[in-house]
């Protein structure tokens, strides 16, 4: 005979083979929920199928027991029993050998895999992942992480371009911000460089010291184990205890001291939630403080181009005016600038804020008034005199004020929860340029638990983050529209970085994307179907169009330069002055598509050839 089928219904998922990696450019990118919840997907597939085999293994252990329960009957015959004592044999081999040997044996291969993939990832990630110790947190991790590496794409490339830009339009890269001199162009090229400022703010040179002390605290504590200590050894060994204990928490207090100084310097909209809902522990605010950073900078850095464009439409104007290009869309962009993150935070909260205000005050001083009266009632039953009876009334008494309290103090988390629940529903209803929150990061994030605090401040910076990411937006997309003035005066390789897909940009940063999962199915635990990202149909991006027009950089010999499309007369233009046709030696003679300089173009000069 041969045991029955399992009821344990399998896992039947479709998760990603590979990370979201479609090619998208900037204008076109996965979100961060799609990357994280891609991830996340993945990270929980291995404890899942280990739940499976738990539950098969019990289902098999009950049919067991219940066929123990069986055996009991005084009224079996002989056949009955050994046919029970057969099943019973069939099952526990089955679950030593298909659950404990070859089921347990294929999912630990996909928990090593997935395992290998994640070390993979946080390895080739290491300036942006934060591997926090012996308890992993993966998805914490990876949603940090990833959240990093998103930013750090949408600042790579507008640096990159700035960096080519100021050859014309010279740049220091080199900003201020929240009294830390950080350089942006290594900030965009080198992860390391903004992992040192990332520990410089998160005060990573006191978590050496305090884990040093540590280190020592725990080898005296283990000194003190020693039976043959005499006593003042001993006491000896406590006080250097003593001692490095009121070091370390000394170095927590200025660990604190300096995470705050840097945070108290961003704007009150962005940390205004600090100490209102709960506290932000220092790992928070630090992340906070980072992020605020690296949003300043992009901002920063879309402001700069706005006046670059500006500068270099007056450098090239001549080019710029035979072209007939539309102008930059000043109103639109000065407008997405000026949009107060803050303020909106704040029209839509803030009935609830006062509200909040009035029913914790009002709880707060219910609860005092009835911790004064527990007091007052404790102090009379110390009192020898009273009666039995009356220690008695009080005792009554005093466990009724306890048990008002205690649910005025319940009433007041119960509130606070309500509270934070409005105050994220109604943040989250926000919407900028037609986007809410769950749009621009992609929908709802399933992850770890973050506090209502952290939350509603990365909520908040989510938003102005978005801000800039839509002024490049435009400010790009009219880019693409003067492509032609753009190539025309020797600024054609931007488009190369505008156009980096999210594919690129990974390759560049040394990270894997297929994982290996594609067709795993192991037999009454799992079915997984895989969705391949890169193959999602997508629209070939406009990259605008630059037709008609050629450039070089002279080198003092070559006189004859060509161009290879568009329709109309042809113009030639050398440092963005137009050379006019003739046969004296600044002239320069025309033939089909290309221009013949009388006198070789100066080396390094900007030739440009323009048919229109």
């Amino acid at each position: 005979m041969t045991t029955p089928e399992t009821d344990v219904k399998p896992v039947e998922k479709e998760i990603s083979d590979n990370l979201p990696c479609p090619e998208g450019d900037i204008f076109s990118l996965p979100t961060k929920a799609d990357i994280v919840n891609a991830f996340n997907e993945i990270a929980q597939l291995p404890g899942e199928l280990a739940g499976k085999v738990n539950e098969m293994k019990a289902e098999r252990e009950k049919r067991i027991a219940d066929l123990y329960k069986k055996l009991e009957d005084e009224n079996l015959t002989e056949e009955e029993r050994e046919e029970i004592l057969k099943q019973i044999e069939e099952e526990e081999n089955y679950i030593k050998t298909q659950i404990e040997g070859k089921l347990e044996e294929e999912v630990a291969k996909v928990a090593k895999l997935i395992s290998e993939f994640q070390e993979t990832i946080s390895d080739a990630l290491s300036p942006f992942w934060d591997k926090e110790g012996q308890n992993r947190d993966w998805q914490k991790e990876a949603r940090d992480a990833f959240t990093e590496v998103l930013q750090d794409f949408h600042t790579y490339i507008p640096t990159k371009i700035a960096e080519i830009i100021s050859k014309l339009v010279p740049i220091s890269f080199k900003i201020n911000l929240l009294g830390l001199e950080i350089d942006v162009l290594q900030l965009a090229t080198n992860p390391a460089y903004g992992k040192e400022i990332k520990n410089q703010i998160a005060g990573k040179n006191f978590v050496t010291q305090i884990v040093s002390k540590q280190k020592q605290i725990k080898e005296l504590k283990e000194k003190q184990q020693n039976p043959d200590l005499t006593l003042d050894e001993h006491a000896d060994l406590q006080d250097q205890i003593d001692k490095l204990q009121e070091e370390v928490d000394e170095l927590y207090k200025k660990k604190s001291e300096w995470v705050d100084k840097f945070f108290k310097l961003i704007p009150e909209e962005f940390r205004q939630f600090d100490g209102e809902f709960g506290v932000l522990d220092d790992e928070a605010k630090a992340k906070l403080t980072w992020k605020y950073i690296k949003t300043e900078i992009k901002e920063w850095i879309q402001n700069w181009y706005v006046k670059a464009f500006q500068k270099l439409i007056g450098i090239f104007d001549k080019i710029w005016d035979l072209l007939g290009l539309p102008n930059l869309p000043f109103g639109q962009l000065i407008d997405i600038m000026n949009l107060d993150i803050g303020a909106l935070i704040e029209a839509k909260i803030q009935a609830i804020k006062d509200k909040w205000k009035e029913t914790k005050l009002g709880k707060k001083q219910s609860i005092r008034k009835l911790e004064k009266e527990i007091e007052e009632i404790k102090e009379k039953m110390k009192n020898p005199d009273i009666t039995m009876d009356e220690h008695i009334a009080l005792s009554e008494e005093l466990d009724k004020k306890e048990e008002e309290k205690k649910k005025l103090e319940q009433e007041l988390v119960d509130a606070a929860g309500e509270f934070h629940r409005k105050i994220e529903e109604k943040i989250s209803e926000i919407s900028i340029f037609g986007f809410d929150i769950l749009k621009i990061i992609g929908g709802k994030i399933d992850s770890t638990t973050e506090s209502i605090e952290e939350k509603i401040a990365e909520i908040s910076l989510e938003l102005k983050d978005f801000k800039a990411n839509w002024h490049k937006k435009i400010l790009f997309g009219w880019a693409k529209i003067v492509k032609k003035f753009l190539s025309a005066i020797g600024l054609g390789k931007i488009f190369d970085f505008m156009f980096l897909t999210w594919c690129d940009f990974l390759k560049l940063l040394g990270m894997p994307t297929n994982i290996g999962l594609k067709g795993l199915g192991i037999a009454g635990i799992a079915t997984v179907t895989s969705k391949a990202f890169e193959d999602d149909p997508r629209q070939t991006p406009d990259q605008g169009d630059d037709d008609g027009v050629s450039y070089a950089d002279a080198d003092g010999e070559k006189t004859e330069y060509s161009v290879t499309s568009g329709t109309g007369s042809l113009h030639a233009f050398v440092d963005g002055e137009e050379i006019s046709e003739g046969i004296f030696p600044n002239q320069m003679q025309i033939s089909g598509n290309t221009v013949t300089f009388n006198t070789a173009p100066a080396v390094g000069a900007g030739v440009s050839i323009i048919k229109i």
